[in-house]
Parts: C-alpha cells; structure tokens; sequence
C-alpha cells in the first residue's frame, strides 16, 4: 500500500510540474467582438486603420483579419493598438497563432520597403512617462518632449520588441531600427495559407537582450501592423489567441 501511494505522488508531481509550467492567461482572443467589426478593446492608430482589421472566425476560433491595400487614406500603414496589463516578471512569455495570407511584393523589412504580412509589436514605457511615450509613437512632440525624449529612450530602456513573418528574411534575422528590434520568426511563403503557426517567446529574455537593461518594464501595449504601403502592394494576415504564459 506504501509503495502504491509514493507512485501516485509521483505521478501527480510529474503531471503538476507541465501543468504549471504552461499554465497561461488570456491576454487576447477577440470573442468579445462582433464579427466583421474591427475589435473591441483596440484602437486605430489613425481612424482609416478601421478599414484594415476585422474580427473574423474559424470553426470556434475568433480571430483578427488584416488586408492592406491601397494609401493612408484606406488604412494602409496604419496599425491597430491595444493597452495591457502585463506583469512580465510573472508571466515572461507571450505565445499566439497568426498565418500569412498575401505578402507585399517585393517586401525587404530591412530596406525602405518596410511592409509585412504579418508583423506585432510589443511596447515598453514607465508609467510615468506614458503620454511621452504615446506623444513619440504618433510624432506629437513639442520642443520640451523632444528634449527630455533622449533620456527617457537611453535611460529608461524605453523601446519596442517587433516580431515578423518575412517572405525574403531569414528565419531567426535580427537587427535595430530606432529603438525597434525586429526578430524574423518564420519566413517565406508557407505550402498552405490555411494553416496556423504557433509561436512562443520569451518576451523578458529577449528585453533584457536587445535593450542590455537590467530592470525589466512591463509592457504597456501591443500592435499589430499589415501592411503593404511602401511597396503599393497588398498584404494579408491572421492573428488569434494571444496569451501570456509562466516560463
């Protein structure tokens, strides 16, 4: 009977310890939006962005659509943002669903022909300084933002961590715009457009790499940008079910 009982806490740790490994919270899943709308919760960057993204669904998945096409004035460039509440000491991982629809042609992330199929960011900003930070990322600056900004991008590890699936780029490229690090995490064309790819990161980790600080900010929103603009192309997306997770 002893041995019979240490078996079963055995096997309860060994099914205790995945369990709490990939225990997860819900940051996004679109369910509370109307289909064909664009989701609630977000906002357009511009007003036009509302003609970019719309929920959508997928058997039982919700998801958000992105087409691109056209200027400014149709949408096109323009991304969709949402605030969070996001503790990354607890929860350091983001993980989601997206698939590629329509790339831009002729897109080189790297170059002036900045567009993706699929492209989100992760925002970082004290609280303190959040209406500098929001200032900056729509160029509303006035002459004392523009001089207290260097300190608060150099000093405070104010920045952005951009994820893409490039059809030119190698998969795992990685290089700097302005306070941007852009990871490639999938590249070319995938054999059916259907098809969702997982992805998980390890958003702290990949922080404290990129910016070299050692104080982590907890990130206080994401954005999601198809977009075809620079190429005047059109380009398509899916995004679903993002979730932050425990290591």
């Amino acid at each position: 009977m002893r041995y019979f009982k240490t078996a079963l806490m055995l096997m309860a740790l060994l099914w205790a310890a995945p369990l709490k490994a990939q225990q997860c919270v819900t940051l996004e899943d679109f369910s509370p939006s109307a289909v064909n709308s664009f989701p609630s919760g977000w906002t357009a960057r511009e007003q036009s962005g509302k003609k970019t993204y719309s929920v959508q669904k997928d058997g039982e998945l919700f998801f958000l659509r992105a087409k691109a096409a056209g200027g400014k004035a149709e949408g096109n460039g323009v991304e969709a943002d949402r605030s969070v509440k996001w503790n990354l000491s607890e929860y350091p991982i983001l993980q989601w669903q997206w698939r590629p629809r329509a790339f831009p042609r002729g897109a080189d992330e790297r170059s002036g022909k900045d567009d993706s199929a699929l492209g989100l960011y992760i925002g970082f900003c004290p609280p303190e300084d959040l209406q500098l930070c929001e200032k900056s990322v729509k160029g509303n600056l006035s002459l004392s933002d523009r001089m207290a900004l260097p300190k608060l991008l150099f000093s405070k590890g104010v920045g952005s961590l951009k994820y893409i699936w490039s059809e030119r780029l190698p998969k795992g490229t990685e290089f700097d715009n302005n306070r941007k690090m852009v990871k490639v995490l999938e590249s070319g064309v995938p054999g059916n457009r259907d098809q969702w790819v997982h992805e998980r990161i390890n958003v702290a980790a990949d922080y404290r790499r990129r910016f070299g600080a050692q104080q982590v900010l907890n990130p206080v929103g994401i954005s999601i940008l198809t977009d075809s603009d620079d190429t005047q192309s059109t380009a398509e997306g899916d995004y679903a079910d993002f979730k932050m997770c425990r290591e």
